[in-house]
């Protein structure tokens, strides 16, 4: 066999062995992105009309015993029936996913998750699932009036400026190329005792200097609020809040901020890079 033979022989079983390994590596991380969370297909209930291609659905978990919230994933666009999945990459805050979760689907064109608008669709919060679960059909099978009763029971709607933190929205001067107009804007306020959101808002649409409110009324489901918080504002332009993408910008408070506040100027100043 000639020398150029060998050579080209050897650096086939090189590339063949990269690509094995490349596909074997890829098995195993979806594997493991498959045990650690829930997927299946969500379906639209015959009757139940008023959606649109624009239109958000948003998969969310919740704890089985404490009903907040752990995990959110975002999908656009919503064309039944649509394969969806949602695991650890998805949740909220350092929560690790372990166990089983309530699930829940509703769809969205406004940004405000906890508000309905015409044409938005619901599905019922399924009992506990356990992670690794696959197949799931579930049914987006009501017009979205209000969110299921189970997560309304210990929350009280208010606007009272007292629970909320009221400002503007600046981007830094170097930075603002990078926003334009269809991007959202994710407001949250986080609890570092317990290392996660505890108020989220989500406006579909955002531009430099603009008025922001976020409180009790943006609460999880069950959580009341009180004392101080950070406070984090993210632009996304990908419909996954908890996941970067590039030209999108991230402001964090440097000191906690009382609930009540009022007049806050706050700078978008970061790259957003997780």
């Amino acid at each position: 066999m000639s020398k150029n033979k060998l050579i080209l022989i050897s650096g086939l079983l090189v590339f063949i062995s990269l690509t094995v390994y490349a596909l074997w590596r890829e098995l195993a991380r979806n594997e493991q992105q498959i045990k650690m969370g829930i997927s299946g297909v969500v379906r639209l209930s015959p009757g139940v009309g008023g959606l649109s291609r624009a239109d958000n659905v948003h998969v969310l978990l919740f704890d089985s015993e404490t009903l907040q919230p752990v995990a959110i994933n975002s999908i656009t666009p919503f064309v039944p029936p649509l394969t969806f999945y949602i695991g650890q990459e998805h949740a909220i805050g350092n929560i690790q996913l372990k166990g089983s979760y309530r699930l829940l689907i509703l769809s969205d064109k406004d940004g405000q998750l906890k508000k309905s608008a015409d044409g938005e669709v619901i599905g019922d919060l399924t009992p506990p699932i356990a992670l690794s679960t696959k197949e799931v059909n579930y049914t987006l099978a009501y017009p979205f009036l209000e969110l299921p009763s189970e997560l309304l029971k210990s929350t009280k709607k208010t606007i009272d400026p007292s629970t909320m933190i009221q400002g503007k929205i600046t981007v830094a001067p170097d930075l603002l190329s990078h926003v334009k107009e269809s991007d959202r804007l994710i407001i949250m306020l986080f609890d570092a005792t317990i290392g996660r959101p505890v108020a989220i808002k989500i406006l579909s649409q955002f531009v430099n200097n603009q008025s922001f409110s976020i409180g009790q009324e943006d609460a999880m489901p069950g959580q009341r609020l009180k004392g101080e918080y950070s406070l984090r504002i993210i632009t996304d332009k990908n419909n996954q809040p908890f996941e970067s993408s590039p030209g999108e910008l991230i402001g964090r408070s440097k000191e906690q901020i009382s609930l009540g506040t009022n007049g806050l100027l706050f700078q978008l100043n970061q790259e957003y890079k997780k």
